[in-house]
Parts: C-alpha cells; sequence; structure tokens
C-alpha cells in the first residue's frame, strides 16, 4: 500500500500501479475552485516522486469531466478583492503551474471526457498524453464570452490541434461534440457509449502496461523537448492579459451574465 494525500474534492484509486483521480465536484459539473487546484497540486507533486506509480487516469463524477474553473468563486474573489489584490490573477498563475505540472509527469497521464469538458478541463484534455472521449461530449473554450481569455490552456490547445482551427474555436467560443474533438486530434480514442468508453479504455492500459514504466517517462521527456515546452515566463505573461480582462468592465460583465443567466451586454 501506498500513502495517498489526503483531498476532499478528489476521489482516488490505487490497482496495481494505476491511480485513478476522479474530479469530485459533481453538482458544479466538476468546476476547479481553490480546494480543488490545490489538491491537484498536491497529487502532481506526489506523483512526481513516486515511483509505484506508472500510469494515472484523470476523470470526472457524475457524468462530466471538468466544467473549468468555478466562475462563481472567481468573481466573487475579484468583486471582494481589496485595492492593490489580485486573486484571480493568483489563482490563474496557479492553474497554470498545475497544467504544466501534469505535462510533465512522468507517468502516462490519460483523461476521460463524458458530458462537459470547458476551460480548464478542455485544456487537460489537450495536454493528457492519451485522450479518450464520448461521442455526446461537448468541448470548448468559453473563455471570450466571458470577456476573458482561455490564457494557460491556450499554448497546449494550439499545441494539440495547430493555431488555425484553436483561433477558430477561442474567437468563437464554439462548442463541439466528441466526434470532432476526435477528428481535431483532441481525443486519439472515442466511444458511442459508457460501456465502449470502459472497455477501450482497459484495453489501452493494459496496452501502455506493456511498455517499460521508465522508457515511458524518459520518452515523454524526449519528445517534450523536441516540442516547446511551457516556460514560467509564458505562464506569467498569461496571467497578466487574463488579469487585465478579469478586471475590466467586459470582465466583469461577462462573469455577471453567466452569474444572472444571461447574455452579456458588451461596451461598444
Amino acid at each position: 500500500m501506498i500513502n495517498l494525500p489526503k483531498v476532499d474534492t478528489l476521489l482516488l484509486k490505487h490497482v496495481n500501479g494505476r491511480l485513478y483521480i476522479t474530479l469530485n465536484r459533481p453538482e458544479r459539473r466538476n468546476a476547479m475552485n481553490d480546494q480543488m487546484n490545490d489538491e491537484l497540486h498536491q497529487m502532481a507533486d506526489f506523483l512526481a516522486k513516486s515511483a509505484a506509480i506508472r500510469l494515472v487516469v484523470l476523470q470526472g463524477a457524475g457524468g462530466h469531466f471538468c466544467a473549468g474553473g468555478d466562475i462563481k468563486e472567481r468573481k466573487n474573489q475579484t468583486d471582494q478583492a481589496a485595492q492593490h489584490l489580485d486573486p484571480a490573477r493568483d489563482r490563474n498563475i496557479r492553474s497554470g503551474q498545475l497544467f504544466k505540472k501534469f505535462f510533465g509527469l512522468p507517468q502516462t497521464l490519460i483523461v476521460v471526457v463524458e458530458g462537459s469538458a470547458m476551460g480548464g478541463g478542455f485544456g487537460l484534455a489537450c495536454l493528457a498524453d492519451l485522450t479518450f472521449v464520448h461521442r455526446d461530449a461537448i468541448l470548448g473554450m468559453p473563455e471570450t464570452t466571458l470577456g476573458i481569455a482561455p490564457a494557460q490552456i491556450a499554448p497546449y490547445v494550439v499545441q494539440r490541434i495547430g493555431l488555425t482551427p484553436a483561433k477558430q474555436m477561442a474567437l468563437t467560443g464554439e462548442r463541439i461534440n466528441g466526434e470532432k474533438a476526435y477528428r481535431l486530434g483532441i481525443a486519439q480514442y472515442l466511444a458511442d457509449s459508457n460501456e465502449a468508453l470502459s472497455d477501450k479504455l482497459e484495453s489501452v492500459i493494459q496496452q501502455v502496461e506493456r511498455c517499460g514504466p521508465m522508457a515511458c517517462a524518459a520518452t515523454k521527456d524526449i519528445m517534450h523537448k523536441v516540442a516547446h515546452q511551457i516556460d514560467d515566463e509564458m505562464i506569467e505573461f498569461s496571467a497578466d492579459v487574463f488579469s487585465r480582462l478579469n478586471k475590466q468592465d467586459e470582465g466583469r460583465e461577462g462573469h455577471r451574465a453567466f452569474v444572472e443567466k444571461r447574455k452579456p451586454h458588451w461596451m461598444a
């Protein structure tokens, strides 16, 4: 047995070198609040040093993967922030650091997308080594519809599907289904039902387990160096852009409209 970190917003299951991490805020479609972000950081730090786990499966509870960041929490933090403090910027940097950690895990990282994968959830689907998607899942980058930018996930999306389709999705706020996500290369595996998704997942896991865990970790490291790495300077730059948008009138209106369940009234 290994001693896993103590968490409240995640469900953990360790089986024969596999670690299943389930995002567990189903009442919010597993939106990532500060607590979940902190607990995912704990998990990433733990995994970076764990030789007992060679494969990680990240999934969501309640029929959804992840609706992205908790917008209500972020709006309240911005509205209540004291002068000269910017908790949304700090939170955005923390998210960027989290994505960087999960991207660089030595373990093979698998993401399973059912239901919705928006914003940060979409970013996780794009940075995973292997991504599975249900045909009826809905994925997208809705940040611009809130008057902000997909700041920390943009590098992973562009790296995954290319600049032109990434801009098309971000600048229109388009939501795509699992089949289109598969065609774009966001997911390598597509399933028509939950049963088929589970069967395909188990089959691919068994294929991964035929490979040497150290060899897989080294292969990831080599391939990430061939492509560009996400560095701290990029995380800071993205957070600055996000912070500026989040604090100005457009970002505040986008968040108010979301909470009030109405269309935003953009400024001329």
